[in-house]
């Protein structure tokens, strides 16, 4: 099927898309694309060029050395009928005249989206090209880096030659249904997205969305939501009593159908009696980096750089504040840890809301720094989650509209308190914050803001935590 227009033109982006959704291809096509890219989106992309660069490097330096018949073809593009790919990488075998793919990606571990992608570039090259091998050349989550980077360890290449040849007959058939995708009149014929959250043109896929729609019932299966739509349910209220849901989606549920909150005060009360005073609010600020800058990281390994600590030693006490920020040319964290190691003190309890986060940073630096293992395990013997009284069902309220993130609880809990309206307001902006103060040209001037700013958002996290717990002891 050629349909000879501007549409149907289908870049591997194109068809990645379609793959999300056939409407987010069509609202590409039709500018109805509505998010943009954050600081953190691009920060991503960037780091994607590094890995690139490095397989370059690599590819250049030690395969082609160790190859020296081969030839490198560097981002080619190809094209068949309608559909169109820049490959990354066709290594070219002048003995057998054939090729071999690579493509790159920043990921430790490719997934099924990437096999698609390749599937994709494979079904054009096959038409033109002896494509013998598809690899997908990604970075080594089991590297470790010394001093220096260790090129060929970096990366390794993966043949998903197998997997890519099993998925040609379905990826022809989505091609062709992409093509309709792009150039449909209606979007309305088309299947929409099933997570509004992550959706790039709401108005496209979900026009009228209720405030409290069954997308924001946790844990909800594709298959339970296609169900329901089905039936022709979109708020979570008009869910029957007979439809399978699990207990705490059961729960959640009943909020909206009720409008009331849910309190289980024995479990409540008992969870708060056990916690030792004094309380440690504790909480990280991290930066992510594909490609490991400092000795000891993996790829992909988040890095510590900010910590904040409210400590309260009795319910109605004096609240006492620290941070640190830690900015460094190198290894943020042991400087941050010498700090941390100094102000949160024994015994009491340690909250945190989203413990796997704390408890997984601590086990990486402690690995880091072996002087800290043993404060970092005590630290993480103490750890109690106060997220999980929301996550678990124990107190839930209506506003919270299924979702136990500290940013929809605290309006509901604190709503004295806000992150609206701080120039820093989620962790992706913390994150480049810190990164730009690191690593970009700023004048000493915009470094002090930014640090200002980061400090004035990680304390709120804290503060948060411990409002959040008084309003938890006055409802138990």
């Amino acid at each position: 099927m050629m349909i000879q227009n501007e549409n149907s033109k289908l870049t591997k982006s194109d068809f990645l898309l379609f793959c999300e959704a056939p409407r987010h291809l069509w609202a590409k096509k039709n500018n109805s694309i509505e998010q943009t890219l954050s600081d953190f989106d691009r920060h991503l992309i960037d780091e994607g060029y590094v890995v690139e660069s490095l397989a370059r490097e690599y590819l250049e330096s030690v395969f082609l050395p160790e190859n020296p018949r081969a030839d490198l073809i560097w981002q080619k593009t190809f094209r068949s009928g309608p559909f169109e790919t820049r490959i990354d990488v066709l290594i070219y075998w002048p003995d057998t005249d054939s090729y071999d793919l690579y493509e790159i990606k920043s990921a430790t571990k490719p997934d099924r989206k990437d096999l698609y992608d390749v599937a994709f570039q494979v079904l054009i090259l096959k038409e033109q090209i002896d494509l013998k091998h598809s690899y997908l050349l990604h970075l080594n989550k089991e590297y470790i880096r010394s001093e220096e980077l260790d090129l060929p360890q970096v990366l390794v290449a993966e043949d998903v030659t197998q997997k890519i040849d099993a998925l040609l007959p379905e990826v022809t058939e989505l091609r062709r249904m992409a093509v309709v995708a792009a150039n449909a009149t209606d979007p309305n014929a088309l299947p929409h997205c099933l997570s509004p959250r992550d959706c790039p043109c709401l108005a496209v896929c979900h026009p009228n969305l209720p405030d409290f729609s069954i997308y924001d019932i946790p844990y909800l299966s594709q298959k339970n939501k296609s169900e329901l739509l089905r039936l022709g349910i979109r708020e979570a209220k008009a869910i029957p009593e007979t439809f399978g849901l699990n207990p705490k989606q059961r729960l959640i549920v009943e909020r909206a159908q009720t409008n009331r909150e849910r309190i289980d005060q024995k479990t409540l009360r008992g969870i708060l009696d056990h916690l030792e005073f004094p309380l440690w609010f504790l909480d990280y600020e991290t930066c992510i980096q594909a490609v490991p800058r400092y000795a000891g990281y993996h790829p992909q390994q988040q890095v510590v750089f900010q910590y904040s600590l409210h400590q309260l030693d009795e319910l109605e006490g004096n609240l006492q504040h620290s941070g640190y920020i830690s900015i460094t040319e190198g290894d943020p964290s042991k400087p941050l840890l010498e700090h941390l190691s100094t102000h949160l003190g024994r015994p009491g309890t340690v909250i945190v809301w989203n413990k796997t986060f704390e408890m997984t940073r601590n086990k990486e630096m402690a690995c880091l720094y072996p002087e800290f293992a043993s404060f970092l395990e005590d630290v993480n013997a103490r750890i109690y989650d106060i997220g999980e009284i929301v996550n678990q069902g124990i107190y839930l309220h209506p506003g919270f509209k299924g979702s136990w993130s500290i940013k929809n609880v605290l309006p509901i809990m604190a709503p004295e308190l806000s992150y609206q309206g701080l120039p820093i307001h989620q962790g992706d902006q913390a994150s480049m914050a810190w990164w730009n103060i690191t690593f970009s040209d700023l004048q000493e001037s915009q470094k002090k803001t930014l640090v200002d700013e980061l400090e004035e958002y990680c304390a709120l996290d804290t503060l948060a935590m411990v409002e959040i717990y008084r309003k938890l002891r006055s409802l138990a």
